[in-house]
């Protein structure tokens, strides 16, 4: 399965993803608005008018990867 990193600028637009994403699958939310999210949610995001701007497409491991790097950056 593939991911998708995305940041939605709009709190409102992030709250309302948030909610429908949760109840539809995975979904792993990191700071500044950035979701990493199955690929199969983009047709769904799109289908409910929320603008949002793919950063990166993931695979299993990136995902893995990215969340150690998230983990190993906060802590200082």
């Amino acid at each position: 399965m593939t991911f998708a990193k995305i940041r939605i600028e709009s709190r409102d637009d992030c709250a309302k993803a948030l909610h429908g994403l949760m109840q539809r699958g995975r979904v792993t939310v990191l700071r500044d608005q950035v979701l990493i999210v199955p690929s199969p949610a983009l047709e769904w995001l799109t289908a409910e008018r929320v603008s949002f701007t793919l950063l990166e497409s993931l695979h299993h491991d990136d995902v893995v990867q990215t969340l150690r790097n998230h983990l190993t950056h906060a802590v200082q």
